[in-house]
């Protein structure tokens, strides 16, 4: 796969490596987010032992190990006796290193943990003893979140690290550096199927239009995104029946615990528990109006990652017509790029979102609000929502916009209708800064208006990837 971006993830691993000190880093993301291929990338021309933990008992690991440190280093004793302990590994590697700066990956740890609960504090004794003492850039990787946050960064090796990095999805505009002929919409609609995730992203090429992509990749029995999502929960969740019933209620709308559970049948306590489990896992998160308390009751859920927004959404409950190629061919063709835009209009806030976080010095977080509206009916309220809301670190909102993926260039309508619902949104300072975002563009009347209006901004697909 074709490695692009990440530059300030290698800036920061050669920064490290380039030091003095002895380094103890752990790095760690969701799986398919590329933390492999950084690690490889990096360790490419560079004095290392690369580690790949496969998931196996304890005595088979020891093995793979040994045979990886044997060919990296020559010595022909571990060939003929292999590594029977962790503390003899970690000696061992301690020999390979010696006067030599070194880069040490485990990738996977969480697997060779699994294995010997306890590595980690043979791992925290022998750091303390001897491996902070050497020329060693050592690494921790893996793909279990909850782990890696929960049992290395707070638990035995808490006091032992030097760094941590969390691998995140690239940025919408960084994904698509992997399909730099689609036009700007396409790169959008592109986003809402693969998200920020490069093993995606580098099946969408721009050599095919993508309909051909999400038919041959996706939607046919053999592509190799077909069964993405289930392979990627059972890896996690041993039993993940009742966790894909929650998400494929996400995914259709019932982002609330009472509508998941009323779509589901399972009670409200156990969908509270399933949802913590998919959280834990980054593949879940709740959201409340971003003015609001962290204890607000105003809460609903979305799913974080968009390839699992789409499967749900249009390959899992799709199942009987997907039989054949022929069948998938006229689902795709008749089903879901009918409806492709309207599911990339959710996604479309998303990068708007994103955009405006990127280029607004003045906020430090960007998300939605929602909230009751008087109706002009006696004391009738009605809920309405702003796709943009930036607030700065004190709480006050400086950006407010909305967010249009239609066929039609926006006009003043949408800019009235931002302007009658600042009102109702906490603690707005003057003279906020609005944005539009426009699948269509803009009206000339409207643009116009914009030029001459410096706390209004206009937003296209274009400028995104500008």
């Amino acid at each position: 796969m074709q490695f692009l971006n990440r530059a300030d993830e290698l800036e920061l691993l050669d920064r490290r490596l380039r030091g003095d000190s002895a380094e103890l880093l752990v790095i760690y993301g969701r799986r398919r987010v590329g933390k492999t291929e950084l690690l490889t990338h990096f360790a490419d021309g560079t004095r290392a032992l690369f580690v790949e933990a496969t998931d196996t008992v304890r005595q088979e690991q020891l093995h793979d190990l040994t045979d990886e440190l044997a060919r990296v280093s020559g010595d022909e004793l571990l060939k003929s006796q292999p590594l029977t302990s962790w503390e003899a590994a970690l000696a061992a590697i301690a020999r390979f290193v010696g006067d030599q700066r070194t880069l040490v990956v485990f990738d996977e740890f969480q697997l060779l943990a699994q294995q010997a609960p306890e590595l980690e504090s043979v791992l925290s004794r022998w750091w303390r003893t001897t491996g902070r003492t050497l020329p060693l850039v050592l690494v921790l990787a893996g793909s279990e979140i909850s782990f890696f946050e929960d049992e290395v960064l707070a638990g035995r090796l808490y006091g032992r690290r030097t760094g941590q990095l969390k691998v995140e999805p690239f940025l919408a505009r960084d994904a698509a550096l992997f399909h730099p002929g689609y036009t700007a919409e396409d790169r959008v609609r592109t986003y809402s199927v693969c998200g920020g995730i490069p093993y995606y992203l580098a099946r969408f090429t721009d050599d095919r239009p993508l309909g051909e992509h999400l038919l041959t990749e996706v939607f046919e029995r053999g592509g190799l995104l077909h069964d993405e999502a289930e392979l990627m929960l059972r890896q996690s969740i041993g039993d993940p029946a009742n966790h894909t019933a929650v998400l494929r209620a996400i995914a259709h709308g019932h982002n609330r615990n009472s509508t998941m559970s009323a779509r589901t049948g399972l009670e409200p306590a156990h969908i509270t528990k399933l949802l913590g489990t998919l959280e834990r896992l980054g593949l879940v998160e709740s959201q409340r109006p971003v003015t609001a308390s962290p204890r607000s009751k105003k809460v609903t859920y979305r799913i974080c990652d968009q390839f699992l927004r789409f499967h749900y959404r249009f390959v899992e409950a799709a199942r009987s017509q997907l039989r054949t190629n022929a069948l998938a061919a006229a689902y795709v063709q008749d089903t879901v790029l009918p409806q492709l835009d309207h599911h990339t209009s959710g996604v479309w806030e998303d990068v708007c979102r994103e955009h405006v976080l990127l280029n607004s010095p003045e906020v430090s977080s960007v998300g939605r609000w929602w909230g009751p509206v008087p109706t002009g009916r006696d004391r009738r309220t009605t809920e309405r929502e702003i796709d943009i809301v930036g607030v700065d670190g004190d709480n006050n909102t400086r950006v407010l916009g909305m967010c249009k993926w239609t066929t039609s260039a926006v006009d003043f309508a949408e800019l009235n209708l931002l302007d009658s619902l600042i009102p109702f949104v906490d603690r707005v300072v003057d003279q906020p800064r609005r944005v539009l975002c426009s699948r269509a563009g803009f009206t000339d009347r409207l643009v116009r208006h914009a030029a001459g209006d410096p706390t209004l901004s206009l937003v296209t697909p274009a400028d995104i990837y500008a």
